[in-house]
C-alpha cells in the first residue's frame, strides 16, 4: 500500500512538472493567422480617426483621402468600425476604407469608387434643407451610417454648391427615402472654415 501511494504521488508530481514546463502560449489554443488578409488599407475620402468606435467620440485626427493605414486586426463582415495602429491609433469607419493598391504600374480599378456612383453614407450627423443655406427650413436630420443618394450633373460630377463657407451637395430625396420624402434636398458636405478636411459623406462600402 505504501509503495502504491508513493507511486501515485510520484506520477502526479511528474504530470504537474511537465505542465509547468510547457510555455504558456503553447497551452492556449490560438486561431491561425490568415496571412492572405492584408492589414493595409487606404482612405477613400478625408475622414476622422475617433478615440472610441463611435462618431460621437472625440476625433483624434483627420486623415486625407488616399492615406495608407495599418489595421490592428482584420474586421469581420458587418463591423462599422475597426481599430488602426498607423499612422495613428484609434478607430475608423470601415465604410471609408479600401484595400491598398499593389506596388506596380497596374491600377487596381476595383478598389476605386465607381465612376458615376451616387450612393453615399452619412459620416456625421447633418441636416437636410430645401435649399443650400442654413437659413432654409430643414427637412430632416440624418444620423451617421444613413444611406442617401446624391444627384449628378454632366460628366458624372456630384451636384454641389458653395454658400456661407460651406460646400453643399444635392440629395435625391425620392430615391433616398422612397415613400417618405420627395423632390431634392441639400446637405452640408464640408465646412470650409471650422473643419475643411472633414467630409459629411463617404462612398458606400
Amino acid at each position: 500500500m505504501e509503495f502504491q501511494k508513493f507511486l501515485y504521488i510520484f506520477t502526479l508530481v511528474n504530470i504537474a512538472t511537465f505542465a509547468l514546463s510547457v510555455p504558456v502560449l503553447a497551452q492556449i489554443t490560438q486561431p491561425p493567422f490568415n496571412s492572405a488578409q492584408s492589414s493595409c488599407r487606404a482612405t477613400k475620402v478625408s475622414t476622422p480617426v475617433f478615440k472610441e468606435p463611435s462618431t460621437s467620440s472625440h476625433a483624434i485626427r483627420i486623415l486625407s483621402a488616399k492615406t495608407k493605414i495599418t489595421l490592428a486586426y482584420i474586421p469581420v463582415s458587418g463591423d462599422r468600425f475597426v481599430r488602426i495602429k498607423a499612422p495613428t491609433s484609434g478607430f475608423i469607419q470601415t465604410a471609408v476604407l479600401k484595400f491598398c493598391q499593389p506596388n506596380n504600374n497596374t491600377q487596381n480599378i476595383s478598389s476605386k469608387p465607381t465612376i458615376g456612383s451616387v450612393c453615399r453614407q452619412i459620416v456625421r450627423r447633418e441636416t437636410i434643407r430645401r435649399q443650400p443655406s442654413t437659413r432654409e427650413p430643414f427637412i430632416t436630420t440624418l444620423s451617421p451610417n444613413t444611406v442617401v443618394y446624391v444627384n449628378l450633373v454632366t460628366g458624372n460630377i456630384v451636384k454641389s454648391y458653395k454658400s456661407e463657407n460651406y460646400i453643399w451637395v444635392e440629395i435625391d430625396l425620392s430615391r433616398s427615402f422612397p415613400g417618405e420624402l420627395s423632390g431634392n434636398g441639400w446637405i452640408v458636405n464640408t465646412d470650409l472654415v471650422n473643419t475643411p478636411g472633414l467630409s459629411s459623406l463617404a462612398y458606400c462600402s
